[in-house]
């Protein structure tokens, strides 16, 4: 495991990596990846474009498993479970490790159906329950004052800063255990999305 910390010991460590590296086909793209990420708290990966950003964000997920001939080495350990280990449910993995990605995607429904979207696949039926959970949700993407007057309205009409920020709702409406992004978002000054995790 990672030997050095700048953290104290009894910080709980949400995401562990040690020595991750990833390939596609024969190419590295990841080298030697050994982090760890404290629960509760924001930690950002900076670096220039093509670095391995979001390659790294997607291997959080199993994202990369999708793509053929991709391989990962080393060990992940979210919430002290290797989520490389034989038998992970890659979907509850997923509802756990929520992603938004640097170019918005919205789906073309309304506002309240995009962040309503992933409760109601995982089975929330109650019209009152997924009313609370989007209010929540888009609380703490910081944009509920903004639609709070337009649910109902398509998503595809919002700006792109509020087309991100409702995608950050979406991911955190489920109540992942944490969430990753790639963004190239100014610095929330009020409007930090609050009780987001990563």
């Amino acid at each position: 495991m990672v030997e050095h910390s700048i953290y104290p010991k009894d910080m709980e460590m949400v995401i562990t990596t040690n020595q991750v590296n990833f390939y596609y086909g024969p190419t590295q793209a990841l080298f030697d990846i050994s982090l760890l990420i404290p629960a509760k708290q924001v930690t950002a990966l900076i670096g220039p474009s093509g670095c391995g950003k979001s390659t790294f964000l997607r291997c959080l997920n199993r994202m990369n498993d999708t793509i053929p001939l991709s391989r990962v080495i080393g060990n992940i350990f979210i919430n002290q479970k290797n989520i490389y280990a034989p038998g992970t449910d890659v979907v509850e993995l997923r509802k756990e490790v929520g992603m938004v990605f640097q170019k918005s995607n919205p789906f073309p429904k309304s506002i309240f159906d995009n962040v309503a979207y992933g409760p109601r696949i995982h089975g929330e039926k109650n019209h009152t329950r997924l009313t609370e959970i989007v209010e929540q949700s888009l609380r703490q993407a910081a944009i509920w004052d903004e639609v709070k007057d337009r649910l109902h309205a398509n998503a595809m009409g919002l700006s792109g800063g509020q087309q991100q920020r409702l995608c950050i709702a979406r991911a955190l409406a489920v109540g992942p255990k944490s969430c990753s992004w790639t963004s190239r978002l100014r610095p929330w000054t009020q409007n930090q999305p609050r009780g987001s995790k990563i």
